[in-house]
């Protein structure tokens, strides 16, 4: 049973939601960051902020209410989902011949100070107005004039309090002058956006969307935006190698929850069909690349001496970006056709044999192009070798315990026919 595709609309609430977890987990992972140019000397989070308050005009204007509360439901819960995930990850015992660069846990160690400053900053400017602003009961769309003041407000706010709340303790030298200097250039980017909007609203006045009644927004909405935040997780710890089982096996730290994004894809792929699979995998790549350009553009900019985070980013971002493009379409790709033409096919193989056959040869790709490009030239193939082993063993492990789990879930949704989140 196939969910038809959403409208435009909702294709533009999903970019959205998108585009702001995207933002909001690399805010954390560059929240950091100070920039020295000219003598200007600003923290990132003067760029982020604003760029997600924009982000957040653009879904007051563009998304029903409703649909509004879902993007900052899923931002809240990605966001946890990011810092529980990576914190974990960071905290597992590491392989003794791990290449352990000391700038890496510089840049994670405070992740629960990063994640309660930018959630607790994220719920203050933008979700807790919106829910004073347009209670549930609320049938009545934003205004322009209430858009542009719940944007702008909200993103002087998120910078506010997340520059507070991230740079108080830590005796950075002139706390003052960044945050000054911070100010100006978000207070600078509000009011070209601010500009920006008004001159859009100018020329398009008879532009309005219209109340609808009884909405839906499809569930799988909601497996795409974990799958991204797993994703990113696995990305964030790609090159740490950690030992499990009283430091008998040795795995890479990311496989240890990529299993769960295979999962979410054979589930888009039974439920749903190929169509929706393949958006999976191209929003996957689409996001994967824009972080990582994002992130490589932002580490870029200059650094004070005292405060320069960017040794750790040059060693690998380089060499992850294209590896991890190219992996993430061929294993996602690779699992969508084979789920669509093994169920297809004239053989007629049932749910479990061609999930297990699917996710089987996903694997082995993956496994295979992966650690030989990215751990390449860094360890001894031997040591290359014995990872990629564990490391397949451990995912085939994970997708026959996953299977009952599939099953399930694919029956029940079938059987109850509830494939999309209804509000009225």
């Amino acid at each position: 049973m196939n969910q038809s595709l959403p409208s435009q609309h909702s294709r533009c609430f999903l970019f959205l939601t998108v585009g702001v977890i995207t933002s909001l987990i690399l805010l954390i992972n560059v929240s950091f960051k100070i920039v020295l140019i000219q003598g200007l000397i600003f923290s990132v989070n003067g760029l982020i902020c604003p760029l997600i308050a924009g982000l957040y005009l653009l879904a007051l204007r563009n998304c029903k209410i409703k649909e509004q509360r879902h993007m900052l439901n899923m931002s809240l819960m990605t966001l946890y989902l990011y810092c529980i995930g990576v914190y974990v990850l960071i905290n597992l015992p590491a392989a003794e011949y791990m290449h352990d660069n000391p700038v890496y846990q510089i840049i994670f160690e405070d992740i629960p100070k990063k994640f309660f400053a930018t959630t607790i900053a994220f719920a203050l400017s933008f979700y807790l107005p919106h829910l004073l602003v347009y209670p549930k009961s609320s049938k009545s769309s934003p205004t322009p004039k209430q858009c542009m003041l719940l944007a702008v407000l909200g993103g002087i706010s998120f910078f506010g309090l997340d520059y507070f709340l991230l740079f108080s303790g830590t005796h950075l030298q002139s706390f003052n002058l960044i945050f000054i200097d911070s100010l100006m250039i978000a207070s600078l980017i509000l009011l070209l956006i601010g500009v920006f909007y008004l001159t859009l609203l100018l020329k398009h006045q008879n532009l309005f969307f219209p109340d609808r009644g009884r909405e839906e927004l499809p569930l799988y909405h909601y497996f795409i935006c974990i799958a991204i935040v797993v994703m990113l997780i696995c990305l964030a710890c790609e090159y740490r190698i950690v030992t499990i089982i009283n430091k008998y096996m040795v795995l890479s730290a990311s496989s240890l929850f990529f299993p769960i994004t295979l999962v979410i894809s054979t589930i888009l792929g039974e439920l749903w069909g190929y169509r929706v699979n393949l958006k999976l995998c191209l929003i996957l790549i689409a996001t994967q690349f824009t972080f990582d350009v994002l992130l490589m553009g932002i580490v870029a900019l200059p650094s004070p001496t005292f405060f320069n985070l960017n040794p750790f980013y040059n060693y690998i971002m380089l060499k992850r970006l294209p590896t991890a493009s190219l992996t993430l379409f061929i294993g996602f790709i690779s699992n969508a056709m084979l789920l669509h033409y093994l169920k297809h096919s004239k053989w007629n193989f049932h749910r479990p044999l061609r999930i297990l056959i699917a996710n089987f040869c996903s694997t082995s790709l993956l496994c295979l192009i992966d650690y030989s490009l990215l751990f390449g030239g860094i360890y001894p193939y031997d040591q290359i070798i014995n990872l990629v082993a564990n490391v397949w063993h451990y995912k085939l492990l994970m997708a026959l315990l996953f299977l009952p789990f599939i099953l399930w879930f694919c029956a029940y949704m079938e059987k109850n026919k509830s494939l999309a989140l209804q509000y009225d």
